[in-house]
């Protein structure tokens, strides 16, 4: 059902709807492996262990952390790979270890039983887990606002969500496609039963590019507009939060329950880097392309300066570096409970702790 496997660090990539796309998904087909996620959340829980120990820590020695990513180093990321490559992360006395793992639908199965202490991952799939009973909490906002979006071809007579009646818009093909379809129509005034629905998996871009959908749903704005762009594919983006979609942060850093009890100086200080790296970003986005090439030398540089003029200014929310919305992830999870996202209630709040933020991004 869904690939467990990233392609080459040089493809595009392939963002599904970030919106329940299952748990730790890259953004890839991440609404894909929802279906998968669901089985392997108990299967992983019985796992224990870990790479990350739980020594106290101490003033003066350097802490170790490591931080599954959700995809190959790319703009999203530019505030973390800034302060790795730029030494801001050791000059706070963390030594952060990123990787790309080779299945990111583990991600927060990894941080619940403590083989990762950090990693990336999405709003909705973090509820989905807690609703399980996995034990995992947000811990700041890498990106604190939806990326997911309605991506249209303008050539196709598409100009409100409205206009995709009678329109052939391209999915992965799971439940969080329709419902969150279903609410940017209704929204714009349009009927849900007019608009038809095409499966095409990881090929979400390229079918639109081809001409194959006349829109896509599960599209990064921020990444792939601007790489449609580029080709020549005249698109128009239709944002989630602006048609009836709850606002949430689209990237967020978790950490298990265990984790952040047991190794908080840690924790604070990679967030305190990873906070700081951010600022530095938006206020160096030259210095921001250069830590993403350092970080993978095979990234599409092309749209890359494109990419990053559209993700830096996302990614500082009202002044806070990795702040959260804690009223927001209540809105989220009272959305998704009533769409049948979650089938018990999970609160927000109780999915989120600030305590390991840096104090003027709480």
């Amino acid at each position: 059902m869904g690939r467990t496997a990233l392609p080459a660090p040089g493809d595009p990539p392939r963002f599904q709807l970030t919106l329940y796309k299952g748990i730790a998904v890259p953004r890839i087909t991440r609404s894909i492996a929802l279906a998968l996620s669901a089985i392997a959340i108990p299967v992983a829980l019985t796992g224990c262990g870990g790479d990350s120990g739980g020594a106290t820590s101490t003033s003066t020695r350097t802490e170790q952390v490591s931080l599954a990513l959700d995809w190959y180093p790319n703009a999203d990321h530019a505030g973390i790979e800034t302060a790795i490559v730029d030494q801001i992360a050791a000059g706070e006395g963390v030594q952060i270890d990123p990787s790309v793992p080779s299945d990111p639908t583990t991600n927060l199965m990894q941080a619940a039983v403590g083989k990762k202490d950090l990693v990336i991952t999405y709003a909705p799939e973090l509820l989905i887990a807690r609703a399980k009973g996995v034990p995992v909490k947000a811990v700041g906002a890498v990106v604190p606002v939806p990326l997911n979006s309605i991506i249209a071809r303008t050539d196709r007579g598409i100009t409100t969500p409205k206009d995709l009646e009678g329109k052939t818009v391209g999915i992965a093909g799971v439940p969080s496609d329709t419902a969150l379809l279903d609410t940017v129509v209704r929204s714009a005034g349009g009927d849900p039963a007019k608009v038809k629905t095409k499966v095409v998996g990881y090929s979400l871009s390229p079918a639109l590019a081809a001409g194959k959908v006349d829109a896509i749903i599960g599209g990064y704005w921020n990444i792939e507009v601007p790489d449609l762009r580029a080709k020549g594919v005249p698109v128009k983006v239709f944002r989630l939060e602006d048609y009836g979609v709850p606002t949430y942060d689209e990237l967020v850093l978790a950490a298990g329950e265990d984790t952040i009890r047991d190794r908080p100086e840690a924790i604070r200080r990679a967030l305190a880097a990873i906070a700081k790296g951010t600022t530095a970003a938006q206020a160096d986005p030259s210095a921001a392309r250069a830590a993403l090439i350092t970080a993978n030398p095979d990234i599409a540089k092309g749209p890359l300066a494109a990419q990053l003029a559209a993700t830096l200014p996302l990614l500082v929310a009202n002044g806070k570096p990795l702040g959260m919305n804690v009223a927001a992830w209540d809105a989220l999870a009272k959305w998704m409970k009533a769409k049948g996202l979650v089938t018990t209630e999970v609160s927000g709040s109780a999915a989120v702790d600030t305590t390991l933020l840096p104090e003027a991004s709480r």
